[in-house]
C-alpha cells in the first residue's frame, strides 16, 4: 500500500503529463493546418483540436475527485471487504 503522499503525487503527474500530451497533439494539428491541406482536412484538423481542448477541465475534474479519494482514504476502506 503506498502512502497517500506519493498517491497524490503519482495522480498529479498523471494529469500533467496527460494534458502536455493533449496540448502537443493540439499545437500538431494546429501547425498540419499552416501546411495548407486541403478545406475539408483543414477543417477536420480545426474540430480535432478544438475537441482536445475541451478535454482538458475534464482531465483536472477527474483529478480533483481522485485526490479527494484518496484523501477520504476510500480506497483504502473498499480493501477491507
Amino acid at each position: 500500500m503506498k502512502p497517500k503522499n506519493i498517491e497524490k503525487q503519482a495522480a498529479v503527474r498523471s494529469a500533467i503529463i496527460s494534458t502536455l500530451f493533449q496540448l502537443l497533439a493540439v499545437a500538431t494539428l494546429l501547425y498540419l493546418r499552416t501546411l495548407e491541406p486541403p478545406g475539408w482536412l483543414s477543417a477536420l484538423m480545426l474540430i480535432l483540436a478544438v475537441a482536445d481542448l475541451i478535454t482538458i477541465p475534464f482531465t483536472f475534474a477527474a483529478l480533483w475527485q481522485r485526490v479527494r479519494e484518496i484523501e477520504k482514504g476510500e480506497l483504502d476502506e473498499a480493501r477491507k471487504y
